[in-house]
C-alpha cells in the first residue's frame, strides 16, 4: 500500500530530479552554444565602419537589464571620434563576454562591483580597449591559462570555461589583435584588448596570428 509518508518522499525526490535534469540541460544548451561561438569565422562576420563609442554603448544598452537585477555597475569613458573598419558584432561579443565573466567571477555575493570600460587611440592605426573590474582578482597561478578553453573555477555554477577562450579566439583571429590580462587579488582584473583601427583583411577563413609584442603597442 501507498502510505501518505511514501508518496510525499516520492514527490520530493522526483521534484529534487525534475529541477537537477532542468539545471543539467540548460547548462548544456549553454555549453553548446558557446562551442558554434568558438568556431570563430570571419565571412560570417559583417565589416563595416563604425565610431568605437556608439557601438560600446550599443553593446552597454543591451547587458543593462542583467544590472538592474544586481548590485554592480557599468561604467563606460570611451572618448568619441575613434573610427574603425573592422567587425562590430565580434568586438561587441568581446565586450559581452568580458563583462559576464566579470559578473560571474570578479564579485563576491551581496557586494556591490563596478566594471568599467575605457578605450584610447594609439595613434592612426590601432586602439586599446580595456575592461576591468574592481573585484576579487586572479590567482597569479590561474593567470597563464584563463584563455585555455575549458578551464574554469566554477565548473557547474554557470562556468563552462569557453567565455575567455572565445575572447582569445575572436579578437586574434578576426580582429587581428591581442589580448592581455592583468589582476591582483583583492584589487580587480584588467583585460586588454589592442586592435588596429582597420582589420586586416585575409583570405576567406584563413585564421589570424595575434600582433607580436613589438608591434608597437
Amino acid at each position: 500500500e501507498l502510505d501518505r509518508a511514501a508518496l510525499a518522499s516520492f514527490i520530493a525526490m522526483a521534484s529534487e530530479a525534475s529541477e537537477l535534469l532542468t539545471r543539467t540541460l540548460l547548462q548544456s544548451s549553454a555549453m553548446i552554444r558557446d562551442f558554434k561561438q568558438v568556431a570563430v569565422d570571419q565571412t560570417s562576420a559583417q565589416r563595416r565602419h563604425f565610431e568605437l563609442a556608439e557601438v560600446v554603448g550599443e553593446v552597454v544598452a543591451t547587458l543593462q537589464p542583467q544590472f538592474k537585477k544586481s548590485l554592480h555597475r557599468v561604467r563606460v569613458t570611451v572618448p568619441a571620434g575613434l573610427q574603425m573598419d573592422s567587425f562590430p558584432g565580434p568586438l561587441g561579443q568581446i565586450i559581452t563576454n568580458l563583462v559576464r565573466n566579470a559578473q560571474t567571477h570578479a564579485f563576491a555575493e551581496g557586494t556591490a562591483g563596478e566594471v568599467t570600460i575605457s578605450a584610447t587611440g594609439l595613434g592612426e592605426a590601432r586602439v586599446r580597449l580595456t575592461v576591468e573590474d574592481n573585484g576579487r582578482g586572479i590567482p597569479a597561478e590561474h593567470l597563464p591559462r584563463v584563455f585555455d578553453p575549458f578551464f574554469t573555477t566554477r565548473l557547474g555554477q554557470g562556468g563552462s570555461g569557453l567565455g575567455l577562450h572565445i575572447v582569445y579566439n575572436v579578437a586574434t583571429r578576426i580582429l587581428g589583435g591581442r589580448i592581455d590580462v592583468t589582476s591582483q587579488l583583492g584589487k580587480g582584473t584588467r583585460f586588454i584588448l589592442h586592435v588596429p583601427r582597420r582589420a586586416p583583411i585575409t583570405e576567406r577563413g584563413a585564421a589570424l596570428e595575434p600582433e607580436s609584442e613589438d608591434a608597437g603597442l
